[in-house]
């Protein structure tokens, strides 16, 4: 999704070509990094919204080191900082604690995904106590955010792995189950909303090209948390 190649901004679904096409790219499953870009055209156009970039994704854990080792496993995740037993009366009232906001207390760490922009927030709370709330849709189903995309280089691999990691559940049980390439798409199946890309083939043919080469899976780590691991994309 990195181009410094004009100024538009591409959207398609699920994946973006990157070769001879505009800078700003937008991907379904993948705007994190281009918030930033866009916001540069936000603040100039008197945008409500000025996003600066894309900041953490938070967890609820039992135990925050188990947490903490749990995702040093799962994703190779690094943690950075923590804050222990920690209270702060406008943490409080902002997570919207508003009544007794002194007495909430909890423990907060963050940790990196190596090679992505993604930040991981942890939190453990003693005060109100943390609890399993945790249950499972099926993926066509309105319930919040339902999956977080990694991008990968080695599918097939990175699967083989997730499938020996503790606590983890894949999206289907099935032995046949595994990452799987979508297929050939043609041009009358995506459209984009700017007219004069809209009306560039050679724009389309690359952007179908790059989906049909996207292979991707699913899985649903102990928290609750599903997410997908993704190859494909042409950078």
């Amino acid at each position: 999704m990195k181009n410094n190649k004009g100024k538009n901004t591409v959207i398609g679904a699920g994946s973006v070509v990157t070769k001879d096409i505009p800078d700003n790219v937008v991907a379904v499953g993948n705007p994190c990094r281009v918030i930033k870009r866009l916001d540069k055209e936000n603040v100039e156009n008197g945008k409500r919204l000025k996003f600066t970039d894309f900041a953490h994704i938070n967890i609820v854990v039992d135990d925050i080191d188990e947490g903490i080792k749990y995702y040093e496993q799962l994703l190779e995740a690094k943690p950075i900082q923590i804050f222990r037993e920690f209270s702060n009366i406008g943490f409080a009232k902002a997570a919207g604690f508003l009544e007794h906001p002194e007495l909430v207390k909890l423990s907060i760490a963050f940790m990196e995904i190596p090679g992505t922009k993604l930040t991981l927030e942890l939190m453990e709370y003693y005060e109100p106590v943390t609890t399993d709330a945790k249950h499972r849709e099926d993926v066509n189903k309105i319930n919040g955010v339902r999956h977080v995309a990694l991008e990968i280089q080695n599918i097939d691999e990175a699967f083989k792995y997730i499938k020996t990691c503790p606590d983890i559940t894949l999206i289907n049980p099935s032995e046949q189950y595994g990452p799987y390439k979508i297929d050939d798409i043609t041009a009358d199946e995506v459209q984009f909303f700017e007219a004069d890309m809209e009306a560039d083939g050679n724009i389309k043919k690359q952007l179908c090209q790059t989906i049909s080469n996207t292979y991707y899976f699913y899985f649903i780590d102990k928290y609750g948390v599903q997410w997908e691991f993704e190859q494909g994309h042409d950078y």
